[in-house]
Formats: structure tokens, C-alpha cells, sequence
């Protein structure tokens, strides 16, 4: 794909902070869905945004005893980035994700959702599932999910692309969170308590696997202490995954891994927090922290800070975009990583529809002292799309 000159994407990190005519944003809209909370009722949690943003469904009939509603969904995720470091510059544009797909509702109480990634110059066309699963609605308080859907481990790793408030992923969440699998998984609540728990298919494949890589298990359990904190948001979690071998290819080859944090938010504030902790071949340990501040109801402010640590130089630099350095040595790999993002989100429709613009500074240490070590810049200019 042809790269936009470095001026284009300067005006799309200008009309971030300065896009004078945008609609609404529906400031209190609930999140966009996860495997528990179905694609085909996010048209319903936007009724703020503008009609041209919100596909109607192919086919609704609420008493239909079969099929109750048909619908398509997709979305579009591109952005631009100018590395500057000691290990040299680079710059670039990747369309990040591409999808589509098609979502029904049955019987009342199944959800069936299926997504296909795209690639960038469709030669080919079709670049795989990137999920299909059913969820199954047993009551208010209970659905089970099967299929191939993402697995649920801490704040970060759970959060759907949709409504990623940084362009990418924490360094030590991304490494250690698994990738969309085969599997069923229960997910609940009881009264303040929530829970998940579910086993995969260690096989990662652009379809289903082969199911021949082992299994691995993820669990959560979390604690809304709300009433208790008088905050509009008071959530705390302890998340659990288990590989059987670590030869499996969905997972990165730990034995267990931990996250444990929480998630406060009241008026314009939010802040939530990650402590994670893996065991295997080499341990690894770190920290995230991502404070956000509303300035209106369409443009937020996000701070992150994180930290990792890996023993025997297991920790490597970001793929996005550390890596892209054309004079990093030893393919980045080092001991230790700091990490600070300062960023600037602008909703023109929730999440439907978002420009987004933010610069990060990363410092990899190089424990072995072989070479590896990185020290730079990364700006992101990017545009967020969902129908």
C-alpha cells in the first residue's frame, strides 16, 4: 500500500484537536461488544450518533421464533508512524485492521457472530477468520460462549480493539496475552462478583488449527466495589492463564501468567492498572498504569506508563514499531523496558468513529550487553472505524 506523505498525517493529528463540526459522541455510551456482549446490540448503544454511522440490520422481527434479527458489521483501523531513535528513523502507514462480518440473533437467546479479516490490497481477498463463536444467554446473570473468540486475560489483553484508547497494546500484555482460539468458556456474575472461565485449543491458525498444540486455560475473577467507593467505576480483577506445553503457537511460552488490577473511573477522570507476572523458560514481571481525563465529550487526553522486566534478555521490542529501527541490533532484545504514551483521542461518533494522535517514549535496557538495546521516539496518527 502506498504510504501518505508525513504532512497528510500531520493535518489528521491537527483535526483531532481542532474538527470544528462533528455530531455528538454519546458520552455514556456503554462499550462496544466483547464475546459476552454480542455485536448486533451495538446499534442500540449509539442512538447518539449520527444515522450514517449506524448500519440498519438486514432483517429484524422481534416475533420471529427463529431468527429475530440479520445483520453485517466491519471495520476499518489505519495509522501512520515516525519512529526517531539512536537506533535510526523509520516511518510508515499499515492499515492495522481490516473486518467484516455478520452477526444474528436466534431463538431468542444465541448470538451468533462471525468476522473475516481482509487483507490490505485484497490479492487475496480473504486473510482468515478472525473469530466465530455462539453465545448462549442462560439467564441475566450467565452466558456460555463457544467457538473461536479471544480469551479473557487482564484489563488491556480483554479490551476490545473497538475501544482501545492507545494504538496498540501494552509491550508485556501483548507478549503474553493469547490469541483468538477454538474453545467455550462460561462467563457470569453474582451479585458484586463477576467470573470467566474457559479452555482452548493451543493451535493458532487463520481458520481453526489442527488442534494438535495442547490446550491452555484462562480464568477471572473480579469484584465491583462501587457502592463501597461511591465511583462511577470501582473494578478489581485477578486474571489466570495456564499453558499445557510450550510449544503451543496461540499462546507465548509460559507456564502461567497473572494479572491483577483495577479500574476506577468518576466525572471526567478514569485511571486503571495492570500487575502481571509470568513463569516458564524465563519469568517476566511488569507494570501498567493508564490514567485518562475528559476535556469534553468528544475529545479525551490518555497517559500510560509501562514497565517490563524479563529474565535473560526475553524482553524484545515493540513490532509496533521499535522493531521498523533499521539499526537495532540482536532483533531488540533486552532486560528491562520503560514506557511513556501521552495521547489525544477525538470522537466524532463513540467509538464508531474516532481520530486518534499520540507520541510515545520507549527505553529497552540491554542486560547480556550483546546488543539490543533501544532508546526513541514513536509518534501514531490514526483513524478508528466501525459500522
Amino acid at each position: 500500500m502506498t504510504s501518505p506523505s508525513r504532512a497528510s498525517f500531520a493535518a489528521i493529528g491537527l483535526l483531532v484537536l481542532l474538527f470544528p463540526g462533528a455530531p455528538p459522541s454519546g458520552a455514556g455510551e456503554t462499550d462496544p461488544p466483547t464475546p459476552a456482549d454480542s455485536k448486533a446490540s451495538l446499534d442500540e448503544k449509539s442512538k447518539d450518533c449520527c444515522d450514517y454511522w449506524v448500519v440498519p440490520p438486514l432483517y429484524r422481527d422481534s416475533g420471529n421464533p427463529v431468527l429475530q434479527e440479520l445483520g453485517l458489521h466491519g471495520r476499518y483501523q489505519g495509522q501512520y508512524y515516525f519512529l526517531d531513535s539512536d537506533q535510526g528513523r523509520a516511518e510508515g502507514y499499515e492499515t492495522r485492521r481490516w473486518r467484516v462480518g455478520a452477526h444474528a440473533k436466534l431463538f431468542s437467546f444465541l448470538t451468533a457472530t462471525a468476522d473475516i479479516n481482509l487483507s490490505d490490497t485484497f490479492d487475496p481477498f480473504y486473510g482468515g477468520i478472525d473469530e466465530a463463536y455462539l453465545k448462549a444467554d442462560i439467564s441475566e446473570d450467565l452466558r456460555i460462549l463457544v467457538g473461536k473468540f479471544k480469551p479473557k486475560w487482564s484489563t488491556e489483553g480483554t479490551t476490545s480493539a473497538l475501544r482501545l484508547l492507545t494504538f496498540e497494546r501494552s509491550l508485556l500484555v501483548d507478549r503474553l496475552r493469547p490469541e483468538k482460539s477454538p474453545g467455550f468458556a462460561v462467563d457470569g456474575n453474582r451479585g458484586k462478583w463477576d467470573y470467566y472461565a474457559g479452555a482452548f485449543s493451543g493451535d493458532f491458525g487463520d481458520e481453526f488449527g489442527n488442534f494438535d498444540e495442547g490446550v491452555f486455560t484462562a480464568s477471572s475473577l473480579g469484584y465491583d466495589f462501587s457502592a463501597s467507593t461511591g465511583l462511577k467505576k470501582s473494578r478489581w480483577h485477578l486474571d489466570h492463564l495456564w499453558s499445557s506445553t510450550d510449544t503451543n503457537t496461540a499462546v507465548s511460552p509460559y507456564d502461567h501468567r497473572f494479572a491483577t488490577g483495577f479500574e476506577l473511573g468518576t466525572g471526567p477522570w478514569g485511571v486503571m492498572g495492570d500487575l502481571i507476572y509470568a513463569s516458564g523458560v524465563n519469568d517476566a514481571w511488569g507494570l501498567v498504569l493508564m490514567p485518562t481525563y475528559d476535556l469534553s465529550e468528544k475529545l479525551q487526553l490518555v497517559g500510560r506508563y509501562q514497565f517490563a522486566w524479563g529474565d535473560g534478555d526475553s524482553i524484545q521490542a515493540t513490532k509496533r514499531y521499535e522493531r521498523k529501527a533499521p539499526n537495532l541490533t540482536d532483533h531488540g532484545f533486552g532486560e528491562q523496558y520503560n514506557a511513556f504514551y501521552l495521547g489525544v483521542n477525538y470522537s466524532l461518533c463513540g467509538h464508531r468513529l474516532k481520530l486518534m494522535s499520540g507520541l510515545e517514549y520507549a527505553n529497552l535496557g540491554d542486560g547480556f550487553g550483546d546488543g539490543g538495546a533501544y532508546d526513541g521516539w514513536t509518534w501514531f496518527n490514526g483513524l478508528r472505524l466501525y459500522f
